[in-house]
């Protein structure tokens, strides 16, 4: 039985959401400012006479990027059970797709390893390119709404996306409607203010101008009932829908495809929809070591060079000499010992336990991050074929974070074909492009299939295509073998190596030449004889049994 979605539920669902992320936004700062360098806050740093900030954290979170970085992502793309669309359509609208959005997926992976998750939105544009009418972004864990009481990601009853609209776009996309607009608040607003991060908008002087007038915008995605319902309590103080309508993309399986794509490093076993921060395992070695570093230079510039002397024994003439530091000076003292004139104040030395300190902090730290040492710059005895190997889907911990992102790599190529599929049918658009030197017609029906997706690092690139052309090359000998005609591997070579047509031509007319001399020498050369004219004129004798004796081997004279 389904249920009716009213703006009640929504308001509940918004205060669980709000409520859930209050209690992370405190780790969440902390975690941000980190990262970025900032570990000292700046009502902090006013009571200190000396801070020092390591930058611990963002080398920590950059190895991981480094070593996850797609250089181009792609995807492979195999047929459905059910053999409808066109795989090699598919696949090339994907990589086309994929290729440009490179820094999306990074900074989706930043996100997810900095804060518990992240995930990509797809958004329609406006732009007349029908290919790229579809555009992506990367968001902040806080901004989507999760059924968090699901047992899996596909198993919600709903999903959305909490973001702030303006004025100007949401009376161009819900109407001209008695809104209340508001001040856009960040996440971290209450903490940022203090810092001086964030420009208040309330400072603006241009108050009427409706570009820094917000709104509130809840895109819920109804998974029950398939419906997208958008909604705002600063319209009619939330009592009413914006706009609802049916969920528009619904892929091969009759499914709704929703444009939310999550992007998980690391979850929590007993709830799967609750992501871990890759920062929090090492945020406590973090702040020590900034903390002992900071201790430590404070404690070095109290290092001075200070004097105890003798009250009378110098006057102010030889005291300016001393305190000038000029080389070969001599100063005359009438004092009998000169020990009890000047005597340097004793220095107290850093304690030794500090320095282990810091060592055991450090050593921890790497315990945390499970990566090797090449990835943090660190020289190794490790060889190519081995660091290789560990970003591949081994037992590592790259290989298993690589296996997650490429999950959310196959499955933006799904929701992109879903939705590119939707407008080609709508605007009854037929685009040619170009495949492997072919024109071909895009139609929707060959992007509704349930396709096989794989994900593969420089799937479209010059450098995976250099690879499949050395494997067939270095297999020409095989097919030979085989008994391939060598004519159609020489339109493969020319095909696959892009060079030009006049080889296949030119290699056809020498075919035909070398046929037509082949023939010519066997008609100048006669007839040959055949074994019957030579074993005794079968030809001009009549048949019988003694006239075949002499071709049948083994046969036995007939008396």
């Amino acid at each position: 039985m389904k249920y009716k979605m009213t703006t009640d539920i929504i308001k509940q669902i918004v205060q669980v959401h709000e409520s859930y992320w209050d209690k992370y936004r405190n780790d969440l700062y902390r975690y941000k400012l980190a990262y970025e360098t900032r570990f000292w806050e700046k009502a902090t740093e006013a009571e200190m006479a000396t801070y020092v900030q390591t930058a611990d954290a963002y080398g920590y979170i950059e190895s991981y990027i480094a070593s996850l970085f797609a250089r181009n992502p792609g995807v492979i793309i195999k047929n459905g059970i059910r053999g409808r669309g066109d795989a090699t359509v598919a696949q090339h609208l994907a990589n086309d797709f994929l290729v440009y959005q490179r820094q999306q997926i990074e900074n989706a992976s930043r996100l997810a390893l900095i804060y518990p998750m992240s995930y990509i939105k797809l958004i329609p544009t406006e732009r007349e390119d029908i290919y790229r009418r579809i555009d992506s972004c990367a968001i902040c864990p806080w901004e989507v709404i999760l059924d968090r009481e699901a047992r899996r990601y596909e198993d919600q009853r709903y999903i959305g996306h909490k973001y702030f609209m303006t004025l100007m776009e949401a009376r161009e996309k819900f109407g001209d409607k008695k809104y209340e607009p508001v001040r856009k608040e960040e996440y971290f607003e209450q903490f940022a203010l203090k810092n001086n991060d964030y420009i208040n908008e309330e400072e603006i002087s241009d108050q009427n101008f409706d570009y820094y007038k917000y709104i509130e915008i809840v895109e819920l995605y109804d998974l029950h009932t398939n419906q997208m319902h958008f909604w705002s309590p600063n319209w009619k103080e939330g009592a009413e829908f914006l706009l609802t309508a049916p969920i528009p993309f619904i892929d091969a399986k009759g499914e709704p495809a929703i444009p939310i794509i999550p992007l998980y490093f690391n979850r929590l076993p007993d709830k799967p929809l609750d992501g871990y921060s890759a920062m929090s395992r090492i945020y406590d070695q973090i702040y020590e070591t900034n903390m002992v570093r900071t201790y430590q230079a404070n404690a070095v510039r109290k290092a001075s060079r200070q004097y105890l002397i003798k009250k009378g024994a110098l006057d102010e003439e030889q005291m300016a000499q001393i305190t000038s530091g000029i080389d070969g000076i001599f100063i005359e003292v009438d004092e009998e010992q000169l020990s009890g004139v000047i005597q340097p104040v004793p220095q107290n030395p850093t304690p030794p336990e500090l320095q282990y300190y810091i060592q055991q902090i450090q050593a921890d730290k790497d315990k945390g991050s499970i990566l090797a040492p090449f990835t943090r710059g660190e020289s190794s005895r490790t060889s190519a074929t081995e660091a290789a190997a560990l970003a591949a889907y081994t037992s590592s911990e790259i290989g298993r974070l690589a296996r997650e992102r490429d999950n959310m790599i196959e499955h933006v190529a799904s929701v992109y074909l879903t939705m590119l599929s939707l407008y080609l049918e709508e605007n009854n658009v037929r685009q040619l492009i170009q495949i492997n030197g072919e024109l071909k017609v895009v139609k929707p029906e060959q992007l509704e299939e349930n396709f096989h997706i794989y994900a593969q690092d420089q799937a479209s690139t010059p450098l995976s295509e250099s690879v499949k052309k050395r494997e067939f090359l270095q297999t020409i000998p095989l097919l030979q073998q085989l008994g391939v005609p060598g004519d159609i591997i020489l339109k493969e070579v020319v095909r696959s190596l892009n060079l030009p047509e006049d080889f296949n031509i030119a290699a056809q007319e020498n075919l035909a030449k070398q046929a037509s001399a082949a023939k010519a020498n066997l008609a100048s050369q006669g007839v040959a004889p055949d074994m019957a004219e030579i074993s005794g004129g079968i030809v001009s004798s009549p048949a019988g049994p003694v006239n075949l004796q002499g071709i049948l081997p083994g046969a036995m004279p007939i008396s």
